[in-house]
């Protein structure tokens, strides 16, 4: 049974096409309108076509998301190597896949019903934790790394590190003596506004970055 057949939604070719491993897909789509399905059956269908399952990844937002589609994974390999029917079309189409899963499963020796963990469906922390972990020279951070739960002392370390330039006559220094003079040269107002904009600099930072290969200075004129 293809996708499109199983599917009687009227998006049903839009979700087959969605399961391309050769194509890249924006889902928008409301809430419940089976967005979680659709990538667990993506996962599923990118995952019968690597040597290893740890070469497919997932990107969630919170822990409870991928808490939620590790287990609908795990839960779609086990009713599959069950032969259960699905309940509906779009269940019978991740049963199908999941299936497929398994006949790889099998020949490539992975054991994903004993070992779950191989399958890789991460936060967007984690996932940056793992990469500084494994390139501690480029990331500078050493390989002692942890997620902090206080993260306001660590903005408020680097505003004063960032103030310590001034002193140092480092790449920032003119640009911190002309923020100072609009304060009236008094440092201890600029550390919190520093710290401040360090906590919120997912609203701003795109903002800000320079245009590929253009000028700081008139690439973020342009965008002011």
């Amino acid at each position: 049974m293809s996708a499109v057949a199983a599917g009687s939604a009227p998006d049903a070719s839009a979700r087959a096409a969605a399961l391309d491993p050769a194509r890249s897909f924006i889902v928008e789509a409301p809430a419940g309108s089976g967005k979680t399905t659709l990538l667990t059956q993506r996962f599923l269908r990118l995952l019968a076509g690597v040597e290893h399952p740890e070469s497919v990844l997932a990107i969630t937002f919170t822990r409870k998301a991928t808490g939620e589609m590790r287990d609908k994974i795990i839960d779609a390999l086990a009713r599959a190597g069950r032969r259960e029917a699905g309940r509906n079309p779009a269940d019978e189409e991740t049963l199908r896949l999941a299936a497929g899963v398994l006949k790889v499963d099998a020949a490539r020796g992975w054991q994903l019903a004993s070992q779950p963990t191989r399958l890789r469906i991460q936060t967007i922390d984690s996932l940056n934790h793992w990469l500084a972990g494994r390139l501690p020279i480029l990331s500078r951070a050493g390989a002692s790394l942890a997620i902090s739960n206080r993260p306001d002392e660590l903005y408020a370390r680097a505003a004063r590190l960032t103030i310590a330039e001034l002193e140092a006559g480092g790449a920032l220094s003119e640009d911190l003596a002309i923020v100072l003079e609009h304060l009236d040269n008094e440092v201890d107002r600029l550390e919190p506004l520093l710290a401040t904009m360090l906590k919120s600099r997912e609203r701003w930072l795109r903002h800000v970055l320079p245009a590929a290969g253009g000028p700081l200075d008139a690439a973020v004129r342009r965008e002011l």
